[in-house]
């Protein structure tokens, strides 16, 4: 056991929600897809059970295996229209210190206890059971939610099986919530019309991988104070999809889990110089012995251990469990985000500088995000990054196993228990507006050690390529028949103020206009043709983009230029 946190005794819950401030969240789940296990919790934070990390690979059951993180938790953090700070955090919720309460947030930004309460909890879903759904329409309601109440009660937006199931409503203001593949394209999910729970990403279409799980939380807290970083709140929605697909055949994939976290402004102002970050406290079993590193071309963060045997002294570690002479990379891949800053705090009486050791304040922790020490001070070239002339973005982003580069192996920097840092400047978040952060979790199984990553690197550029792919063709009990781009035409192309999508005898049930950064600029999920529909592009600015039709044989793309 590496470290004691303490959570809000469950008899404090009444007193709390008595108060209209939100408790401290305590759902917790297992998501186990693939040749891995991970803990998904509630409350900003991931990969923990508060005392010992569960991102576990190759788990056995009923043995202990050793993890790789300890635990993960969210940052964000941005400027109001006065110059002031807004910050929320999440890194080990101790003594009862939490920014993130369970929950969606009214339109008006605000959310209270009863509701925080509610939604305090995980929604699971398998592509078995969707495939046995499927097979079995059409049925009743009540059969629905006798035989499969985890579709029933997805919390899919007008759901009107959701109180049903889950004992409480869905908000009535048509917000969206959990993803899902709306067949019908009417916007409502309606298991008995065929919908049912998948991954949705922005400028994708949906897919079901091996096992879905969703949450989520809120950084307004029903008024409550931000005790663990002591911000001010953003008054941001944060909906937290997690996924793992099951693909023997494609060995990385099957050790990864992914992560998209899509963010709502509902403050009623802006938000600007936002940054959004990943803090995770790295554990490659033993905590003693780990260096990290970056790799900025790829937009990810890796772990290694600094010699050839995971434990220090030896295979040891104060009782912590080791991978011995076997220990595994980890990376953590920003796909849909460039990985702007990568910083690297030290813990408290490692003998490091104060200046770069935990944050203890709002605005140290704002300065970590936008990429410099806790006291502001910059990150710069060479040695642990502190102190020299030279400014950077990224501490440590040569491969290790560079003699030349800069790594913490090149520059031989003591043994610590780390900590990391990544972070994407989302700039101005108009209120209302929308914006996802998509992570793949890995880990690599054969490094070159001592400090090399083997094969980790080009294991990741396969991810991106899925990803950037659309996890097109990807192993799934159930997926989405790609058509050939020639069963549309689109007229005239390029186009300016409409666009003509003959689409002959297919039926459209969506049409979406994507652009180059993948973000879905134009839906139109209605009105649609016999033969031809027609989709007005006078609002879109001009640019290259990609013009997806979803239709009940499948999916076809193709580019389409829009000039003024």
């Amino acid at each position: 056991m590496k470290k004691l946190l303490f959570l809000l005794p469950m008899w404090c819950l009444p007193q709390l929600i008595f108060a209209q401030v939100c408790a401290n969240p305590q759902s917790q789940i297992d998501i186990q897809g693939n040749k891995l296990k991970a803990r998904i919790l509630n409350g900003g934070d991931l990969f923990t059970d508060f005392s010992s990390g569960q991102f576990i690979p190759n788990p056995t059951p009923g043995g202990a295996k050793p993890s790789t993180i300890f635990t993960a938790g969210l940052w964000l953090g941005g400027m109001d229209p006065g110059g002031n700070l807004k910050l929320a955090a999440t890194d080990y919720r101790n003594n009862n210190n939490f920014d993130f309460s369970a929950g969606p947030l009214k339109p008006d930004g605000t959310t209270d206890a009863n509701t925080c309460s509610n939604w305090d909890r995980h929604f699971r879903v398998t592509d078995d059971r969707i495939v046995a759904f499927l097979a079995s329409l059409p049925l009743t309601a009540d059969q629905l939610k006798s035989l499969y109440p985890e579709i029933a009660g997805w919390p899919g937006m007008g759901n009107p099986h959701f109180e049903d199931v889950n004992g409480f409503s869905l908000p009535n203001d048509l917000q969206g919530l959990a993803p899902f593949f709306d067949g019908n394209g009417n916007g409502i999910y309606d298991p008995l019309n065929g919908d049912y729970p998948a991954v949705l990403v922005r400028g994708m279409f949906p897919f079901v991988p091996a096992e879905i799980v969703w949450c989520v939380f809120n950084d307004q807290k029903g008024g409550g104070v931000h005790s663990a970083s002591g911000g001010k709140p953003l008054q941001m929605e944060i909906q937290l999809t997690t996924w793992t697909f099951d693909c023997p055949d494609v060995p990385v994939l099957d050790r990864t889990l992914f992560t998209v976290h899509k963010f709502i402004n509902r403050a009623s102002e802006n938000c600007d110089s936002t940054f959004v970050g990943i803090w995770a406290d790295i554990d490659l079993g033993c905590y003693l012995d780990d260096y990290v590193g970056c790799s900025p071309e790829l937009s990810t963060i890796f772990a290694y251990n600094q010699d050839a045997v995971d434990g220090q002294p030896g295979s040891t570690c104060q009782g912590a469990l080791t991978f011995g002479n076997t220990p595994p990379v980890q990376t953590i891949s920003f796909l849909n985000r460039p990985l702007d800053k990568f910083v690297v705090p030290n813990s408290a009486g490692s003998g490091n500088p104060p200046g770069t050791t935990d944050p203890i304040s709002a605005i140290q922790y704002y300065n970590y995000l936008a990429g410099s020490w806790r006291d502001g001070s910059p990150i710069t070239q060479g040695g642990n990054g502190y102190g020299g002339t030279v400014p950077v973005n990224h501490l440590y982003p040569d491969d290790p196993s560079d003699p030349n580069g800069w790594s913490m192996c090149s520059e031989l920097i003591p043994f610590g228990d780390v900590r990391l840092l990544g972070s994407s400047k989302f700039g101005l978040l108009q209120p209302g507006a929308v914006d996802e952060l998509v992570i793949g979790w890995a880990f690599h199984t054969d490094p070159d050690l001592p400090c090399g990553l083997g094969s980790a690197m080009e294991e990741v550029q396969v991810l991106r390529n899925m990803y950037a792919g659309g996890f097109d063709l990807v192993c799934s009990a159930l997926s989405t028949s790609v058509l050939p781009k020639e069963s549309i035409r689109l007229m005239p192309n390029p186009a300016s103020t409409q666009v003509l999508v003959q689409h002959t005898d297919l039926a459209p049930t969506a049409i979406r206009i994507v652009d180059v950064q993948g973000r879905v600029v134009l839906e139109q999920t209605a009105v649609f043709g016999q033969n031809e529909s027609t989709v007005n592009i006078a609002g879109l600015s001009s640019g290259l983009y990609t013009l997806q039709c979803n239709t009940h044989s499948g999916v076809v793309s193709q580019k389409l230029a829009i000039v003024r």
